[in-house]
């Protein structure tokens, strides 16, 4: 069963990538979402296992296990912007990713990421979709993967190009080396990151070694 998940998400990964190649007319960094993209993430999360977070108690039932981890609000390198105390959770390899790439982001740049978005349960996401045309619904084969505490938002605004062309590099290639799935929206300007478990594997691969971490950093990007 799980094998042919995994065909699945390979399948609509390729479908995805085809038609953003279509869209552009190259196959250069491109990180635009495509009809395909929630089932991508919704495929992935069945492959992996990732329960979907349906109220408060499960949340905080999942926190006590170690299966979703506390976010901060502020650190030196990213900030939360508007998010309900109750979601300021991820899982554990999500978490170890914004830090990563917060400290990056904030050593070449000097200034701290605006994190829009984390940990959502059914009950918010239906709340959502009543007020945003834009939001994902909380049910269904294209079910916001904000569901599964994996995947957070990173806000465009106050970016600058070099910024976002930066983030876009990182991401690509990371999104090339099947860590993580990320799309660029842009009726809500962000970068939308679903994070995969294999990215604790992929940071243990780079830096089991000076010569890994930096072919890593010069094919994938830096985070």
């Amino acid at each position: 069963m799980r094998r042919q998940l995994i065909l699945l998400i390979a399948a609509l990964v390729a479908f995805a990538s085809a038609a953003v190649i279509h869209a552009t007319g190259r196959g250069g960094i491109d990180l635009a979402a495509t009809s395909a993209s929630q089932w991508v993430q919704n495929a992935r999360a069945n492959a992996e296992d990732l329960s979907r977070m349906r109220n408060a108690r499960m949340v905080q039932r999942f926190r006590r296990l170690g299966l979703l981890v506390p976010v901060p609000a502020a650190t030196s390198w990213y900030y939360l912007y508007r998010i309900p105390a109750r979601f300021h959770y991820l899982r554990p390899w999500a978490r170890l990713f914004l830090n990563r790439l917060g400290r990056e982001y904030h050593a070449r740049f000097g200034a701290r990421l605006r994190v829009t978005a984390l940990l959502r349960t059914v009950r918010y996401e239906e709340y959502l979709d009543r007020r945003n045309a834009n939001a994902a619904p909380a049910s269904g084969g294209d079910r916001s993967s904000h569901l599964t505490g994996a995947t957070l938002d990173i806000s465009k605004r106050f970016m600058s190009p070099a910024e976002e062309d930066w983030m876009r590099r990182v991401l690509f290639g990371l999104r090339r080396r099947s860590v993580l799935y990320a799309i660029e929206e842009f009726y809500q300007p962000c970068f939308h990151v679903m994070v995969y478990r294999n990215y604790l594997g992929y940071v243990r691969e780079i830096s089991s070694s000076p010569r890994r971490r930096t072919e890593a950093a010069a094919r994938f990007g830096p985070s």
